[in-house]
């Protein structure tokens, strides 16, 4: 019944994704392929640091979102591969509140896809690169096969374009 959608998966589950997609009739475009990076506050200490280890994360609280899914794989192999072992962790679902988490508190950081300078900016954020973190991700808008793009898709997806160039300017 959904017209447009987005869909997050780590490179490593692109062939399932794929067969997925045509099973369902499917078309899927790929938007944005990326790497996390790490968000934190400008006060925190990880913000002096222009390139952080997984080794500089200890002692810091993670921000999560407690949904990490792969319809194929038990959700403890996912939760297990898509967040890294930490000692400290918080699970906060909604993202307003893991924003302000992150800005209020030093002490904590977030794994997420690059985020607009300018939303960084006004929620007293900084994004660094983890060196240690490798795994790509895709973002990719999926549609019914026989969908006809309205007026409206076609805005929203020129505004999802223009996003990712401002998120991932190097693409």
């Amino acid at each position: 019944e959904i017209d447009l959608g987005i869909i997050r998966y780590a490179n490593k589950h692109d062939k399932y994704f794929k067969q997925l997609l045509e099973e369902k009739n499917l078309h899927g475009e790929l938007v944005a392929e990326f790497t996390y990076c790490l968000i934190m506050s400008e006060k925190s200490e990880l913000a002096k640091k222009e390139t952080i280890t997984m080794d500089d994360l200890h002692g810091y609280v993670q921000i999560a979102h407690a949904d990490p899914y792969v319809p194929s794989l038990p959700l403890s192999a996912v939760k297990r591969d898509e967040l890294p072992d930490t000692a400290r962790r918080i699970y906060v679902f909604e993202r307003g509140s893991q924003m302000d988490l992150l800005s209020e508190n030093p002490e904590t950081f977030m794994w997420v896809s690059p985020i607009p300078t300018r939303l960084l900016t006004n929620l007293h954020l900084v994004q660094r690169k983890c060196c240690d973190n490798s795994r790509k991700y895709r973002d990719v808008l999926i549609r019914r096969k026989d969908y006809q793009l309205t007026a409206l898709d076609k805005q929203f997806i020129t505004e999802l374009t223009q996003s990712r160039r401002e998120c991932l300017p190097d693409r």
